[in-house]
């Protein structure tokens, strides 16, 4: 069986994205409908995000300070 998960953690500038793909067995899965991280096959985790935190290319508050104090 292939499995699918995402949580959102919604930080003070933005959200973040844990996705985590993989393959089970169904006898993996336990009586509180879960599966221990070890007996995910071919598992991919990804983690990416959204807004201010996530766009490396702006620019942060001091260089903004910078920028208005000496805009060259």
């Amino acid at each position: 069986m292939e499995i699918l998960g995402q949580k959102k953690l919604t930080l003070n500038n933005g959200d973040e994205y844990i996705r985590l793909l993989g393959i089970i067995r169904p006898e993996d899965i336990n009586n509180q409908n879960t599966v221990q991280s070890s007996r995910i096959a071919n598992a991919k985790i990804s983690y990416t995000g959204a807004g201010d935190i996530a766009d490396p290319s702006k620019k942060g508050w001091f260089s903004k300070l910078i920028d208005a104090v000496q805009p060259l």
